[in-house]
């Protein structure tokens, strides 16, 4: 629009001063404005923009950062809010059982809690938590010896929790297990359960929770009969596992850098609250974290937050968070002014991973995760994310210096053939303006893979900014065109004087001869046209 706006007010120009001011024919003024239109235009800034994102894209492929739709590549540049899982991206997904702090809460020994909640574990395409589980047996061939599997639900995030029901081939009976959250399994459980061990089971998660261990409760039923789709006589809690994901080595020294680069770090993680805080503390993000049911309810009457937005831009994680609390924290943010970048590995992350200016499916993400997302993460980590963020703002430095250039580059072109067009009626052939535009956007494409130094703080585009250097830079382009040209003009035009006065002394005739040699001095006019 700039370039467009800038090549109509000199086009109305040159139409009123050539066929007004100097009577020019409609051929001869149609050329230079031709020549304006050919040589301002910025064709090539399409083409250069879309090799700059382009190649960018190839880049980021390095970084292990697939690209699935490539202008998410300027937003990410933009982006002020990460909102990042805890699992298997600020920590290793490795998790392993302490078999010294399993908490027992029925008649089942240590070991029997570990094998049971095996045999509520898959086997195969195990997620970590099974693989922990399985692992802590020792063999991983005992989840299945000396059971017959009648039916497993595995874990999905909406229940948070697996199922087995399975026929003891010792003594021929139906039972049930299942593991997962305490929250869940505890409202499960209606066997057995007494204020007393809600109050101990309460205790030990806060316990584990303060040391940093995630806590996977397990409970048991029996099914009468031989339909293992029968109700059984009531789960009762027996144990508390107690799991321990660990944070990656370089996640601490990541989410610095990343608050360097002016882009706040948020956990967003289904775990409890007091894991989160615990992880927050170790990471360096802070411990404000709110369980997500704020989402809903919003902030306490008499807290020190007024609103729901501004509970949200003082959080540093929220915990027990489901898909579409994610959706909403995206879309507050957004509400807020800022852009935002969600990670998502599951089914359910979709409509966030969509909602978010850049959605980010991290390793190991559902099929259907990666068709939401812009960003597929092939290797796990936070690194991985904020070496993208890096490079794209590289990227973006590109565009931003070639939509100067090419600004500053019709502002030379108009303004300097206008003023030699209304000081000395030059005429310039289009075709020669065509050559000089496409050289100069053939060469400027170089820019897309130009060696520059990523902005230390989220970009955007700063239109006024921009308009401002291209405006300085194409005067000073305009300057030194039209001074070097007219001195030129000038020179050759002193040389050409010198040479026919040199030359008259001896070689001029009478003025009553008619010598072929006789000869005029041209007018100044026609010598500049003749050495254009």
């Amino acid at each position: 629009m700039f370039c467009l706006v800038t090549i109509g007010i000199f086009v109305v120009a040159e139409i009123l001063v050539l066929y007004a001011g100097f009577r020019y024919k409609y051929r001869q003024g149609l050329d230079n404005i031709l020549v304006l239109l050919i040589g301002g235009i910025p064709i090539a800034m399409p083409t250069v923009l879309s090799v700059t994102l382009a190649v960018g894209a190839q880049q980021l492929a390095k970084y292990k950062a697939i690209v699935t739709r490539i202008t998410a590549i300027e937003e990410l540049a933009g982006v002020t809010i990460l909102c990042s899982d805890k699992t298997g991206t600020l920590t290793t997904n490795k998790l392993t059982i302490d078999r010294n702090t399993i908490k027992i809460y029925g008649p089942f020994s240590s070991d029997d809690v570990i094998l049971l909640s095996a045999y509520a574990s898959r086997t195969e395409n195990q997620d970590a938590i099974d693989s922990a589980v399985t692992t802590a047996v020792g063999d991983p061939s005992r989840a299945r010896a000396g059971i017959k599997l009648l039916d497993f639900k595995p874990f999905n995030p909406v229940d948070k929790r697996t199922e087995i029901t399975y026929r003891e081939e010792a003594t021929g009976k139906l039972k049930r297990v299942t593991k997962g959250m305490t929250g869940i399994i505890v409202d499960l459980c209606s066997r057995n359960k007494t204020e007393e061990i809600e109050d101990r089971l309460e205790a030990d998660v806060e316990e584990f929770a303060q040391r940093g261990l995630r806590a996977l409760a397990v409970a048991f039923e029996e099914v009468d009969g031989d339909d293992f789709e029968a109700e059984g006589n009531g789960f009762e809690l027996i144990g508390l596992l107690a799991i321990y994901d660990p944070p990656r080595e370089d996640t601490k020294q990541t989410i610095e850098d990343a608050l360097a680069l002016g882009v706040r770090v948020k956990m967003v993680t289904g775990d409890q609250l007091a894991i989160a805080k615990e992880t927050g503390r170790r990471l360096g993000l802070g411990d404000h974290m709110y369980p997500a049911k704020v989402l809903k309810d919003g902030p306490a009457p008499g807290g020190k937050h007024a609103s729901l937005d501004e509970m949200i831009m003082d959080a540093d994680g929220f915990a027990g968070v489901f898909p579409e609390h994610k959706y909403e924290i995206v879309k507050r943010l957004q509400g807020l002014g800022h852009l935002c970048a969600m990670t998502g590995d599951g089914a359910n992350d979709a409509p966030a991973l969509s909602r978010a200016n850049v959605g980010i499916a991290v390793e190991g993400a559902t099929d259907a995760a990666r068709g939401a997302a812009d960003i597929v993460l092939t290797e796990p980590g936070l690194s991985t994310i904020v070496h993208a963020i890096r490079q794209s703002r590289i990227i973006f430095q590109r565009m931003r210096n070639y939509s100067i250039y090419a600004c500053a580059v019709t502002i030379r072109i108009v303004v300097c053939f206008a003023i030699l067009a209304f000081a000395y009626r030059m005429d310039f052939p289009p075709f020669m303006i065509l050559i000089i535009a496409l050289l100069n956007d053939g060469t400027i494409m170089t820019l897309s893979v130009d060696r520059v130094l990523p902005s230390m703080t989220p970009d955007s585009w700063d239109l006024a900014e921009i308009f401002s250097f291209a405006i300085a830079y194409g005067l000073y382009l305009t300057m030194s065109t039209s001074v070097g040209l007219i001195l030129r003009l000038y020179l050759v035009d002193t040389f050409l004087l010198a040479s026919f006065s040199l030359s008259s002394s001896w070689r001029r005739p009478s003025s009553k001869t008619n010598s072929p040699f006789h000869s005029t001095t041209l007018p100044f006019e026609q010598t500049i046209h003749n050495s254009i």
